[in-house]
């Protein structure tokens, strides 16, 4: 049978595939992967049902059940713990044979709770199937590092995530060859993982898990809206998702489970910016602002700005915010705000002058220099 390795990009590939074997991490002799384990990536454009060596392959294709022997997720791949996470995960349980497993790093609790990265005791939680030590468990621990999954004494439950509509309903669409769209398909739902998953943490940071959280995204992705929703690690009473007059309102509830679409409300306006009249613990406005005046966006920002509850959160990604000049210029403009900025690629608060650890070297190079240059990161406004 075959086993593959998921990456991030096919410039991760001899790092994650050290990681797998390294003998600290197969003291046991149960995990190294074969010689003939073949790569495939998140970020490849070639979808094939026999995916090889010869070229990188996409881990999105929708394979068979049962196709592989065993899957390693590199540790590059971004992969959160939360309900895209694991509707993922469970997805690629179902991918390999019934003596085979799904193989995926783990991280340290703090670290873990930090990134929004799996534990051993979050998988537990998400995947356990038994009780006491009798009947065959979905989850087992390998080494420090490691752990193991297949389907075990029952299923894993099937987890509310946007995820499931890409696996459920575009699956043919990526089939068919050819199709100039699958790699868009692809692409938005890849991105949704890491962005939802940093949304939902900033969420949890300042409200916590259990706190009622109003929630308004302006000109974004309804995969992000969503996704978040119907989390189960945060407490969403109802989401707002601002479109324009022009956008395409087709079933654009589609993504969601069931008993969720009388929590979502679609406000649409014909104006560049809307007027909001009601007010909202979090509102996101993710790249919005193609090409519009500095000026012009710090209008939106105030007004946004305006339409937050006391102690509530503007989540917030915009180029000009690569200027110190003009976040000083927001943050000046209104007594009791304060100000942060998270990474764009883990689901972490950026300190300046403080690294964020990683298991990839790669990744720590990365968060590197995204500390050091400011750039492009997701700043929260926080309305004190």
């Amino acid at each position: 049978m075959v086993d593959i390795i998921i990456h991030k990009s096919k410039q991760c590939i001899k790092e994650d595939v050290d990681y797998y074997c390294s003998d600290i991490r197969d003291k046991h002799k149960m995990i190294k992967p074969s010689e003939n384990l073949i790569s495939v990536s998140c970020d490849s454009n070639v979808f094939s049902h026999a995916p090889s060596n010869h070229e990188i392959s996409s881990i999105y294709y929708p394979f068979e059940k049962n196709t592989f022997h065993r899957i390693y997720i590199g540790i590059s791949f971004p992969l959160f713990a939360n309900n895209w996470g694991a509707a993922f995960l469970r997805h690629l349980m179902y991918l390999v044979d019934k003596d085979g497993a799904v193989i995926l790093p783990v991280y340290a609790e703090r670290q873990g709770v930090e990134k929004n990265y799996w534990s051993r005791s979050s998988l537990e939680v998400m995947f356990q199937s038994r009780q006491k030590w009798w009947g065959k468990s979905n989850i087992w621990a390998e080494n420090d590092g490691v752990m193991s999954m297949r389907i075990g004494k029952k299923e894993p439950p099937k987890k509310n995530s946007t995820l499931n509509y890409l696996f459920d309903y575009e699956s043919n669409d990526i089939r068919k060859k050819d199709n100039p769209n699958a790699n868009q398909i692809i692409a938005r739902h890849h991105k949704n993982g890491t962005i939802s998953a940093i949304v939902e943490q900033i969420m949890i940071n300042y409200f916590g898990r259990k706190k009622d959280i109003s929630y308004c995204d302006i000109h974004g992705d309804i995969l992000l809206t969503s996704e978040i929703l119907m989390s189960d690690y945060i407490t969403i009473n109802s989401v707002t998702q601002i479109i324009n007059d022009n956008s395409d309102i087709t079933n654009i509830k589609k993504y969601l489970g069931e008993g969720f679409d009388k929590k979502m409300h679609i406000m649409s306006h014909q104006d560049k910016f809307p007027n909001i009249n009601n007010n909202f613990d979090v509102i996101s406005m993710l790249n919005i602002f193609d090409n519009e005046s500095e000026d012009f966006k710090k209008e939106c920002i105030k007004k946004s700005l305006n339409n937050l509850n006391k102690d509530g959160v503007l989540i917030i990604q915009d180029s000009s915010f690569n200027n110190k000049g003009f976040i000083n210029s927001i943050i000046s403009s209104i007594s009791g705000l304060e100000y942060a900025q998270y990474s764009s690629i883990v689901a972490t608060k950026h300190n300046k002058g403080t690294n964020i650890p990683h298991y990839s070297d790669i990744i720590f190079k990365e968060l590197q220099i995204e500390n050091d240059s400011r750039q492009n990161l997701i700043n929260i406004i926080y309305k004190k």
